[in-house]
């Protein structure tokens, strides 16, 4: 017979604990890494995870997070990535690599241009000029829900938040 999953949560969610209950899950314990799944805060799994624990996941665990996970769920360093992984995929030759005769990527195309901000200023502003009609979506880099985001169709609403690290994302107006 397959034993229970146990579960640790380091969050006080009544809506988690009930769910692992209906499950006929049990409650786990830290100490002696007798746990198989753990929903723990971000803070936690850096702390159990930092170079100086040497601590591993055991191949029946796993958590809600991990660590540098921002790197894939923070836009700006997504994106950076995302670029960072097509420029190997080029050096190296991979059809993935593809682009079409206007230079964009054949297979990694689902993600609009997308600048940094104070960073590629300059280069966005000549994208900018060069597609005056576009409308462009700025996200502050850090923020979640939608908070802060606005559009742009004109270089002068920019200057309040040029110091600020943003995000400007091509957005096709269809009116």
């Amino acid at each position: 017979p397959i034993s229970p999953i146990k579960w640790l949560s380091d969050l006080d969610k009544t809506v988690l604990m009930c769910n692992f209950e209906k499950r006929g899950w049990t409650n786990g314990s830290v100490e002696d890494g007798e746990w198989n799944f753990y929903w723990c805060s971000v803070f936690t799994a850096r702390s159990m995870f930092h170079v100086e624990t040497g601590t591993r996941l055991a191949d029946d665990q796993i958590i809600n997070h991990f660590p540098n996970h921002y790197e894939l769920t923070r836009k700006d360093c997504m994106v950076r990535n995302i670029k960072r992984y097509r420029k190997d995929l080029e050096k190296y030759g991979n059809p993935l690599a593809e682009r079409d005769a206007m230079g964009r990527f054949v297979h990694l195309d689902f993600i609009p241009a997308t600048y940094t901000l104070p960073a590629e200023y300059n280069i966005f502003v000549e994208e900018f000029k060069r597609n005056p009609a576009l409308t462009w979506i700025v996200k502050p880099a850090g923020r979640s829900q939608g908070s802060g985001i606005f559009l742009v169709n004109k270089l002068s609403q920019l200057k309040k938040w040029s110091k600020d690290p943003t995000k400007p994302n091509e957005y096709t107006n269809k009116n």
